[in-house]
């Protein structure tokens, strides 16, 4: 979480994503850990600005490699289901 965050690089995308799809934690235990961890190093615990990096980074990597131009068709299709799930689900997935 803390790579993803901070620098955000696809397979920071990509690693979070497959932990989720394995059912190893969910989008909202990623958040709660990760408040965890913030609390307990002193460090930001603020999950808006967290979001918003992450949808930032998320928009670089779509302007750096559009899904167009991703030849390959089954790397296009998995990007796009990583770039909607973050969209769609982790970035809305709700922290107590």
């Amino acid at each position: 979480m803390t790579a993803l965050i901070q620098r955000g690089a696809p397979r920071d995308f990509r690693d979070i994503h497959a932990v989720c799809q394995a059912a190893l934690t969910t989008p909202a235990q990623c958040w709660q850990l990760w408040q965890q961890r913030q609390q307990l190093t002193n460090d930001d615990t603020d999950v808006a600005r967290a979001k918003l990096a992450i949808a930032g980074h998320l928009e670089r990597i779509e302007q750096y490699r559009p899904l167009d131009h991703i030849g390959n068709h089954e790397e296009r299709a998995q990007a796009q289901v990583v770039r909607s799930w973050y969209k769609d689900e982790f970035l809305h997935a709700i922290v107590a």
